[in-house]
């Protein structure tokens, strides 16, 4: 989306992020002509060079606190520690679902932080038909067929990931059992991708 848009983005995946290394910069010191020593950051040069238009931040509720909180002020005023990107238009973030199940190990979003991305997608947990057709003919189709007509706990067990995975594998002559869990019916999904 961003490519099409054309726009210059830098992706993090936040929850291995360093709000310092990533977003502020890494303090060095400085000697100026009169002998004296300044601390000065380093910034990525995406940054510093403001040639970033976009900033993408993957697994955002799984970075630790102190990433979450650095990229408050990138949010809401596309700057950090003051110093403005002109060329920033917008901070993207995924997020997976916190939910009471903890199914997923996440945080969820602080009022505050949730109200400075403006807006919410909900991105629906199903394989995209017109995806995996495109990416897999035949085999796409059958195993998007597939997926839809499990029950709702199996395919909590197969996410569209692992769908995807499986037909890779599949195609590479390898067997489903190893990422299909069996309560899943991989012996129907084979079959399916046998015939398409």
């Amino acid at each position: 989306a961003f490519e099409r848009a054309g726009l210059r983005v830098r992706y993090f995946s936040a929850s291995t992020m360093d709000p310092w290394v990533d977003l502020v910069g890494v303090p060095r010191p400085v000697e100026r002509p009169d002998g004296s020593t300044v601390l000065q950051l380093v910034r990525l040069a995406e940054f510093e060079d403001d040639a970033v238009d976009a900033v993408f931040l993957d697994e955002f509720n799984r970075a630790p606190a102190k990433v979450r909180n650095a990229a408050m002020e990138l949010l809401q005023f596309r700057s950090v520690n003051g110093r403005r990107f002109t060329n920033l238009r917008l901070v993207w973030a995924a997020v997976n679902p916190a939910d009471d199940d903890q199914v997923y190990d996440v945080e969820p979003l602080d009022p505050a932080q949730a109200d400075r991305f403006h807006v919410h997608l909900e991105i629906p947990y199903r394989p995209c038909d017109h995806y995996f057709a495109s990416r897999y003919g035949p085999s796409g189709i059958a195993a998007v067929e597939w997926w839809t007509q499990l029950s709702e706990s199996a395919r909590k067990l197969v996410s569209p990931r692992r769908l995807e995975t499986a037909i890779q594998v599949f195609e590479q002559g390898g067997s489903l059992r190893d990422v299909i869990p069996e309560k899943a019916g991989t012996a129907r999904l084979h079959r399916l991708l046998l015939e398409g």
